[in-house]
């Protein structure tokens, strides 16, 4: 494998695995809110504001992935053609590493969450 087939597949597998935490956080929330009437209107049923703050980190999981995957863009079709495009460039890190933050985040209150509900 050449060093721009390894570079291209770097590239594809960081914008798959972005995708795939979109996709995840995008079935949490769907699958949480689906379920949402059972704990919204009874206020003893569950602690409201671990959800909400799942859905809030998922959110912001999301919308660091959408930057994430506009950067990894970015980089391939740089201006300055001089620099090796790589997937470790700080315009990718600093929306991907708070993707990876908030996503875990969002699922750690999700557990805590259905944790309290049992």
């Amino acid at each position: 494998m050449n060093e721009n087939e390894r570079i291209k597949k770097a590239f594809d597998f960081s914008a798959d695995l972005t995708k795939q935490l979109i996709t995840l956080a995008t079935g949490i929330i769907t699958v949480t809110i689906t379920f949402s009437h059972d704990f919204i209107k009874n206020p003893d049923a569950a602690p409201k504001g671990l959800a909400y703050t799942a859905w809030y980190f998922f959110l912001a999981s999301i919308f660091f992935g959408i930057l994430t995957l506009s950067a990894l863009t970015g980089n391939l079709d740089a201006k300055d053609k001089s620099t090796e495009p790589s997937i470790f460039k700080a315009n990718i890190l600093i929306f991907s590493i708070p993707q990876f933050l908030t996503f875990f985040t969002g699922l750690f209150y999700t557990v805590l969450f259905a944790r309290r509900t049992l």
